[in-house]
């Protein structure tokens, strides 16, 4: 009897990272399990960039639909709601959760299963320090994203009038654009250029706010990233709170140096001094280090890109992540 394999997330209306790794496994091990999305909303809302087809789609309505399955969660907010109806229904159905974050809240009020992934360094840190989870319990599997061409791993220079950074995340306070907008205004060299790709609660706020700058550009949702972030200079993150993003993984994809704050796995990605720059937690060092990008050496700069190259090589791929879920899997299913 084959094992159903069923993967689900809160937020499948919503276009973001996490949501965006559940569906890269999804797409990985159907072809391996008889494996399905699982959400708590109607078909009609799904984001549609997911391309969730009706056939294998279900909503959650019955719990008795959750017995007997293999569910990979991701959030921590599902995996609460869903371990307390395994309680309560007398479930037989195991977990293998995707803890994607580093968290600081909750804490008496989050329920974990035996089998859980993490996805960095730091978020594995979260939940043994923090969470106080055992070691054993926790499989560290990079997040990674699909090959580009050696053609689509495009070469710039920085022999340019502009230097042009891109900033892909959800635009909200975590993420820190409207913040990034208001504390560099005016303390950037006209030379620097922040793109912002992304939408979010924040985003109208924004898009005006940019609006009134030289250095700083309120994209919205941007259909093709991998265009923009090829014929980028540099990848940025200065969030208040990460787990491993997907935007600084696809700018390894692509060779681009990375900068990044310590926090959650942006150092893991973008390791400074060899493929990233680290970004302080103080605004007029930041404006400092962003001004200084137009003095960087063109060697200096071409090394830091093949090296994320590497990185993303090395420890990134699609194929590496999709093997280690499916023996993961392979493990839960023989227990």
């Amino acid at each position: 009897m084959s094992v159903e394999i069923l993967s689900t997330a809160i937020d499948l209306d919503l276009y973001g990272g996490q949501e965006k790794v559940l569906m890269d496994i999804h797409e990985g091990i159907k072809n391996e399990y008889n494996a399905k999305v699982l959400g708590f909303i109607k078909y009609d809302k799904l984001h549609p960039k997911y391309k969730i087809s009706k056939s294998e789609y279900i909503r959650l309505k019955n719990p008795l639909h959750l017995n007997n399955k293999i569910i990979i969660v991701h959030g921590r907010n599902a995996m609460t709601i869903l371990m307390i109806l395994k309680r309560v229904f007398f479930l037989n159905t195991r977990f293998l959760y995707v803890h994607h974050n580093v968290y600081n809240s909750l804490k008496r009020v989050s329920f974990f299963p035996d089998n859980i992934i993490s996805i960095s360094g730091k978020v594995t840190e979260n939940l043994i320090n923090y969470f106080g989870l055992k070691k054993r319990n926790i499989q560290l599997i990079y997040n990674g994203i699909k090959q580009a061409t050696a053609a689509d791993v495009t070469v710039t220079t920085t022999k340019k009038d502009k230097i042009k950074i891109v900033y892909a995340a959800r635009v909200n306070g975590v993420k820190r654009q409207l913040e990034i907008v208001e504390r560099l205004g005016n303390k950037l060299s006209p030379k620097i250029e922040i793109h912002f790709a992304g939408t979010g609660p924040d985003y109208e706020k924004l898009k005006d706010k940019c609006s009134h700058t030289n250095n700083f550009f309120a994209l919205g949702f941007v259909d093709n990233t991998n265009e923009l972030i090829a014929n980028s200079d540099y990848l940025m993150l200065y969030s208040k709170q990460e787990g491993l993003p997907i935007s600084l993984i696809e700018g390894t994809l692509y060779g681009k140096p990375l900068l990044v704050n310590d926090v959650g796995g942006n150092a893991e990605i973008g390791i400074p001094g060899v493929n990233g720059i680290l970004l302080n937690n103080d605004w007029d060092d930041l404006a400092n280090t962003l001004n200084s990008l137009v003095d960087i050496p063109e060697d200096e700069y071409l090394r830091m890109g093949k090296n994320s190259r590497k990185r993303y090589e090395a420890m990134f791929t699609y194929d590496k992540m999709i093997a280690d879920y499916i023996n993961k899997i392979k493990q839960i299913s023989a227990n």
